[in-house]
């Protein structure tokens, strides 16, 4: 998440310095000078005559612009103190505070403003009683205003690059926002830009950014308040940004998420659908499909949508896992042989995949504990044996898997750890000293 927030900052930074380039100087804003004019501006849109004026409208918009931009006319993201006097003087007072994580923060306090450095770098900006609120909503209210009573249309273009420069300060705005934990400001400071962008003038822009930047803030404010609603929303944004083709599977892999989090198992399943239809080959999206074919129990669906995975492409080793992890769920001997079946041909295809090698191996585990297990319980000394030798052979086959497995395993240390639970077991049963001290090691010392 701070990832993207960063990518925000750097953007507007650029932004910032760019229009400090184009301007020789620049004129501080005087709260108290700008409050004059904002009272003014509302008494002449009270004016029966005044308020019927494109420049009356106009002008409020550009006012409540300069309003947004008090005490942050030379604010650049990233900024330090000595930069920030400079330009502001020296403030009332310094706070400073020590973080649990050891970094140093201050905050520079001033009169309209507190300004917040991590570490001596700018990290956000706190208005201190403001005499407007939300000076951005009403400049756009402004601009709709004036949009509304230019019949003739001579104003479009001053409005259009107006709101350009609003959505800059949104997005300034919103990403202040989110660094003082305000979650909700910030998704409404974005959805905002989201909604300019409706309007006509723009021809319904999809600005993606702004989108995925919504549907992640939705989806983490869902998360801490459990509203549904929220992940709903999310899920439109997202679906948005898949209809555009932006972002790949992932943008479907996060809308499956959303459903699984709404306990909306059947939707999450249709969406990688939709995923699989649109990114065939994509392991992740199919790998996604099989799962909640699994957790659905909807085994003989997800076996026959394997099977024409495999058709279509029968050379991404990965279907053959999935195809085996369905068949093992059918719990039939016939279904746990074609499982190892569709295993060795993943194994066959990328002998690299320590998984595939993992559930193989783990299935003549089984099979051979259930021969073992039936040995104790026979009566018959000639079956027992039988029964015994049968476990034997199952136990002596798992073992160079599971060994495979592990070497092959530098990813998952909890697979590493099972793997070796499992060969420790075989190699105590089949009394094999030496080598049961060596995974009984491995496993201690992980």
């Amino acid at each position: 998440m701070r990832k993207f927030i960063t990518l925000v900052i750097i953007a507007l930074a650029v932004i910032s310095v760019n229009a400090q380039d184009a301007a020789t100087t620049v004129v501080l804003l005087k709260s108290s000078t700008v409050k004059k004019k904002v009272d003014k501006s509302d008494a002449e849109i009270k004016d029966p005559k005044k308020s019927l004026k494109t420049a009356t409208w106009m002008k409020r918009g550009d006012l409540f612009q300069d309003v947004f931009n008090i005490g942050l006319e030379q604010i650049q993201d990233g900024m330090d103190s000595k930069m920030l006097t400079l330009f502001y003087k020296q403030p009332i007072s310094i706070e400073n505070k020590t973080l649990e994580d050891g970094s140093s923060q201050e905050t520079y306090v001033y009169e309209n403003m507190k300004y917040v450095f991590l570490n001596g770098v700018m990290q956000q900006w706190i208005r201190v009683n403001p005499f407007v609120e939300d000076p951005l909503s009403i400049s756009i209210e402004a601009y709709n205003k004036t949009l509304e009573l230019d019949e003739d249309g001579k104003l479009t273009d001053k409005v259009k690059e107006a709101l350009i420069s609003v959505k800059v300060l949104l997005k300034k705005q919103g990403v202040n926002a989110y660094y003082t934990e305000d979650y909700e400001g910030a998704l409404g400071s974005f959805e905002d830009v989201l909604e300019i962008n409706k309007l006509s003038l723009f021809a319904g822009e999809l600005d993606t950014v702004m989108v995925q930047y919504s549907g992640i803030i939705s989806r983490e404010i869902a998360g801490k308040t459990d509203d549904k609603e929220l992940y709903l929303k999310s899920i439109g944004y997202y679906k948005q940004l898949a209809a555009a083709g932006f972002g790949g599977p992932n943008t479907y892999l996060q809308i499956k998420m959303d459903y699984m989090s709404l306990g909306d198992t059947i939707s999450a399943l249709e969406i990688l659908k939709e995923a699989y239809n649109t990114y065939p080959d994509t392991v992740n999206v199919i790998a996604n499909v099989a799962d909640t074919y699994v957790q659905l129990g909807q085994i003989d669906e997800g076996i026959a949508f394997m099977e024409e995975v495999i058709e279509k492409n029968p050379n991404i080793p990965e279907s053959y896992y999935w195809l085996g992890r369905l068949l093992i769920n059918k719990e039939e001997v016939e279904s746990i042989d074609k499982a190892i079946e569709a295993y060795k041909k993943a194994a066959e295809l990328d002998p690299s995949i320590y998984y595939v090698w993992y559930d193989m191996g783990y299935i003549y585990y089984l099979q051979g504990a259930d021969f073992f297990e039936r040995s104790n319980e026979e009566t018959d000394e000639a079956t027992r044996e039988k029964l015994i030798e049968l476990g034997k052979e199952k136990y002596q086959t798992a073992i160079p898997i599971l060994e495979k497995a592990y070497e092959l395993n530098d990813e998952n240390e909890t697979v590493k750890y099972e793997t070796l639970d499992l060969l420790q077991r075989i190699y105590y049963k089949e009394e094999m000293t030496e080598q049961y001290e060596r995974v009984k090691d491995l496993k201690n010392n992980m």
